[in-house]
């Protein structure tokens, strides 16, 4: 079931870009240190993720929590990333495609706790 709810997120996230990135006429990243806003939002992503791995570890979640764990992460951190690309750079419109992929982690997450 799991796959199932990752396969659908991956092929929704894959349209819902395509769609909005061809409305509003959003350029794509052409490196992928380009997905950060600046450099403090990389270090602090890396550091996030450094801390929920320490976290994943320590607290021995397994199974249905540890996969709505790990998508609420996502969404929290594509959140973020939304609320930034909001404030500094508006006019690029990136933010929708962000705030797009944080609803579908937000899904994916309350999926996972509904169906598995």
């Amino acid at each position: 079931m799991f796959i199932t709810i990752l396969i659908g997120a991956v092929i929704a996230a894959g349209i819902f870009d395509l769609y909005l990135r061809k409305k509003y006429k959003i350029e794509k990243n052409e490196k992928f240190t380009d997905q950060f806003v600046n450099k403090k939002h990389m270090i602090f992503e890396i550091i996030a993720c450094v801390f929920f791995l320490a976290f994943l570890s320590a607290s021995g979640a397994t199974g249905k929590q540890l996969y709505f764990l790990v998508f609420l992460f996502f969404a929290m951190l594509y959140a973020i990333r939304t609320l930034l690309e909001r404030l500094l750079y508006k006019e690029k419109k990136k933010y929708i495609v962000s705030l797009v992929y944080v609803m579908i982690c937000l899904v994916c997450s309350f999926g996972i706790l509904l169906f598995l």
